[in-house]
């Protein structure tokens, strides 16, 4: 049996003009988020910008989220730093705090990297944490990261820490790849980290997704990964499918973050959500801008749809 199944949003971090956490804003962001019917919420994952913050920016964030309502129950936290004393810092906090579980990215700038290494990273934070009962869900994004998480690595890893290591997200876009983990690796949860292939991912056995999209189609996802073995029934499950397809192609024509923090900035009536940490870059009047706008259409159609599902 999965032990981690369901749709996570991979949550966007709003913040203020001195690039510091809004947390407010966060907190309600992460509260409507839920009340669409995600599962869960990964925060301070890519698309939370989480390497722009410090740990101890982290850690206050997350306490605040819980102090205020926030079941820790519903957070996969990302703590993957470069650094393994960091990592272990961030996660032994969080795992206190009673989570549902840690994303963790692998220790990245380094190239050409050897599968003992990557082992050998994850091996010494496990052991630093010393939590039997928390749960680690690998992040296997190499375009980004620079390293892939192969299946060798996998089955060495929940060799040594059969308890802790039950997940990886794996947002690669190689759906081969995730299949055939799906297919090697029982009882381990596999998530999608996008959108337009979640749906098959779950049809051959995977857990479901943690996805960037979800900030703004969060129901949608959720609806689709909920009914996926009803779908025979469903008149326009595949006229769903398509839409979320188009969302998630729409988005991620530019840069995802910056798109998706000026669409909530029109789409909420809010300008303290269009800020964005360097390097990346503000959109400009987000209001003109064609992807938000393209975005917001595609957002009343899924409104209209779901209304009639």
């Amino acid at each position: 049996m999965l032990k981690l199944r369901g749709t996570y949003c991979a949550a966007l971090t709003p913040i203020h003009d001195d690039y510091s956490i809004d947390k407010k804003l966060f907190l309600a962001h992460c509260k409507n988020l839920l009340s669409e019917g995600l599962d869960g919420l990964a925060i301070f994952g890519t698309t939370g910008e989480a390497n722009s913050f410090n740990v101890n920016e982290k850690i206050e964030a997350i306490h605040y989220l819980i102090d205020n309502g926030i079941n820790p129950d519903k957070i996969i936290a990302g703590t993957g730093q470069c650094s393994v004393t960091d990592t272990v810092l961030l996660s032994k906090e969080v795992s206190q705090l009673k989570v549902k579980g840690i994303l963790v990215l692998p220790a990245f700038f380094y190239k050409n990297v050897k599968d003992d290494g990557i082992v050998e990273y994850y091996k010494q934070i496990v052991e630093g944490v010393g939590d039997e009962n928390l749960h680690y869900v690998l992040y296997n994004i190499p375009q980004v990261s620079g390293i892939k998480i192969n299946i060798s690595i996998l089955e060495r890893l929940i060799n040594l820490f059969p308890n802790n290591i039950i997940g990886m997200k794996d947002s690669s876009g190689d759906l081969d790849n995730m299949l055939q983990v799906i297919k090697s690796i029982s009882d381990f949860s596999l998530f999608s980290g996008s959108d337009s292939l979640a749906l098959k991912v779950c049809q051959y056995g995977g857990a479901g997704a943690i996805t960037a999209t979800s900030n703004i189609s969060g129901k949608l996802l959720s609806y689709l990964i909920n009914n996926h073995e009803n779908e025979s029934n469903i008149e326009n499950f595949q006229e769903l499918q398509n839409l979320q397809v188009q969302i998630r192609s729409t988005l991620f024509n530019q840069e995802p973050i910056s798109a998706l923090k000026a669409f909530l900035s029109v789409n909420n009536n809010d300008e303290n959500w269009n800020r964005i940490t360097p390097p990346l870059n503000t959109i400009i009047e987000p209001q003109k801008d064609k992807t938000v706008i393209a975005l917001i259409e595609l957002i009343k159609k899924m409104e209209e749809l779901l209304s009639n599902s």
